[in-house]
């Protein structure tokens, strides 16, 4: 490797010639052809290597897209190097590729030796470290969408579940702890079979979007609610007693039963929900808090539906 050949690559544009004739001896060739592996994820590494022809990729797991391509005049293995860490990220050859490896000890001569050499790297440093934090906030925005749509109902646009399952427990935790009432409610849509079997499941799911559109809109802002499944919701009402989460359920029902329904320019029947309501009690956990307004809406169908009951919990 010649000294003029050296001057052309980006990472070491500045230096003086006398130390560029200087590295020629100390540093060494490699050669890579595609596929194969310069450093893997989770070994050491010793060395700092500028790529001279062919492309380098960065990737953080195996069968995922690339994290990042190093071409030529380009530095790899800087970052481990100088915090003395495991690679975080295995790079291999995309291509046929030719490398120009500094180890430990010639990499910090020419640190030392060279005021341009350790600004550029200083500058690409910088460089990496803002583009792989901009990677990282990528990547925490796209898992905060996944879960955002692995823990919302795609149908009404509520909550789900799984969303219950994880929140509700620790809702509870939080007002037992304050001593503070939480009322929780269990609605389910009356002979709602009855709509699908006579008008087909696109209708069904056409009236169940406008009861989750109707219970957003007769919810407090601070109110919760969650679709578990077919025509089922479970509305939590934090900080709340009996009285206030009863005037709850029953302005929502009223305004389900008194909203006309409809899909692809037919009309429906009138559709009704009934509600069971239960108090949170100093002893309870959460399946049995969810049995007990299961039970008070048992009540309220069996009572004649379109209805609310509820459950008092422990004075």
């Amino acid at each position: 490797m010649s000294v003029a050949a050296l001057r052309e690559l980006q990472a070491l544009q500045g230096i003086d010639e006398i130390v560029l004739g200087a590295l020629v001896p100390r540093a060494r060739l490699i050669d890579l052809k595609a596929g194969d592996c310069l450093m893997r994820k989770g070994e050491p590494n010793v060395r700092v290597c500028i790529v001279i022809s062919g492309l380098l990729r960065v990737e953080l797991d195996a069968g995922i897209p690339p994290l990042a391509h190093i071409g030529r005049g380009e530095t790899v293995g800087e970052l481990s190097l100088l915090a003395g860490s495991l690679t975080t990220a295995t790079v291999a050859a995309e291509e046929p590729t030719r490398l120009l490896a500094l180890d430990e000890k010639t990499f910090w001569w020419l640190s030392d030796s060279s005021h341009a050499f350790s600004t550029g790297l200083l500058v690409r440093l910088a460089k990496r470290m803002r583009s792989n934090n901009e990677a990282v906030q990528a990547n925490i925005v796209l898992r905060q969408q996944f879960e955002q749509v692995a823990l919302n109902d795609e149908l009404t646009g509520l909550r789900n579940r799984r969303w219950l399952d994880q929140t509700l427990p620790r809702i509870m935790q939080r007002h037992l702890h304050a001593r503070e009432p939480l009322c929780i409610a269990v609605m389910d849509v009356d002979h709602f079979k009855s709509v699908n079997d006579r008008f087909g499941h696109p209708a069904g799911d056409a009236a169940l979007a406008q009861v989750g559109r109707l219970v957003r809109g007769n919810l407090r802002p601070s109110d919760f609610a969650a679709r578990t499944g077919g025509e089922e919701f479970v509305l939590v009402f934090p900080q709340t007693g009996l009285p206030g989460a009863i005037n709850a359920a029953e302005r929502l029902r009223e305004a389900i039963a008194s909203a006309p329904f409809g899909h692809d320019g037919q009309a429906l029947p009138r559709i009704t929900a009934s509600i069971g309501i239960a108090a949170l009690e100093r002893s309870a956990e959460y399946a049995e808090l969810l049995a007990r307004a299961d039970a008070a809406l048992y009540r309220a169908k069996h009572a004649g539906r379109n209805r609310t009951e509820w459950i008092a919990g422990e004075s």
